[in-house]
């Protein structure tokens, strides 16, 4: 992978029901852009499968995804 031209970072805390959506929706769209970019999620001690739902969009897309996980919440 090229180093990215662009970096999206997304909070996370108990988005379990919304990930998929924003998913489908922001990995098309900044795949239109034709530039290299990133996204990075930072789940901040969510006590849902959100973490469990990052892995997962990390293991589909390894390439462009990054997954910073926080046992706790720091607000």
């Amino acid at each position: 992978m090229n180093a990215p031209q662009l970096s999206v970072v997304i909070p996370v805390y108990n988005e379990e029901q919304g990930l998929q959506s924003l998913f489908d929706r922001l990995y098309p769209a900044l795949d239109k852009l034709g530039i290299a970019y990133e996204v990075v999620f930072i789940n901040d001690g969510s006590r849902d499968r959100s973490a469990a739902i990052l892995r997962e969009q990390f293991q589909k897309r390894p390439d462009v995804t990054r997954v910073i996980l926080f046992n706790v919440n720091l607000g």
